[in-house]
């Protein structure tokens, strides 16, 4: 079943998403969560919002072994999350992150996820943080998409 899976948008043809992919030394420029069969929540420009999984057609999908009542857990936590603004703060430290090889700590990374602005996987890893599973208890502030994409390599998914 999708539903409570983390997607994974890989190998951008756009530049912005090149952007994200080479500042998290990564191929995921996107990170999203089904919060059904057909729909997904999103964080983009313009807010957090439900899209249609359609709308992705190439999505790497996690395969974590949820039992109904997390998939219920995680559709009611992604819930609380619609229309937050778009977290476009991200962008300097990603840079910062990528140009120094250091990840960003202190009061820089606590203070952007303490934000009620949302980027996508931030967002994903809020959402799962809400429902009681902890994906990244070693990153402990600011999760980027490359993080997503090296926890589904150990996993085996990629």
């Amino acid at each position: 079943m999708l539903t409570g899976q983390v997607g994974l948008r890989r190998y951008s043809t756009g530049w912005i998403g090149k952007a994200i992919e080479w500042a998290t030394r990564s191929h995921t420029h996107h990170v999203i969560i089904a919060v059904s069969e057909t729909e997904c929540i999103s964080a983009e420009p313009g807010g957090v919002r439900y899209r249609s999984i359609s709308d992705y057609p190439t999505v790497d999908w996690s395969r974590f072994g949820l039992t109904t009542t997390q998939q219920d857990m995680i559709r009611d936590a992604a819930a609380e999350f619609i229309g937050r603004p778009y977290n476009y703060a991200i962008y300097p430290p990603l840079l910062w992150e990528r140009l120094t090889g250091r990840k960003v700590d202190g009061w820089v990374a606590k203070w952007l996820s303490q934000r009620p602005n949302e980027n996508c996987s931030q967002l994903s890893d809020d959402i799962y943080t809400l429902a009681g599973f902890h994906l990244f208890p070693n990153i402990p502030e600011l999760v980027t998409p490359g993080d997503f994409e090296r926890l589904f390599q150990r996993l085996g998914w990629l």
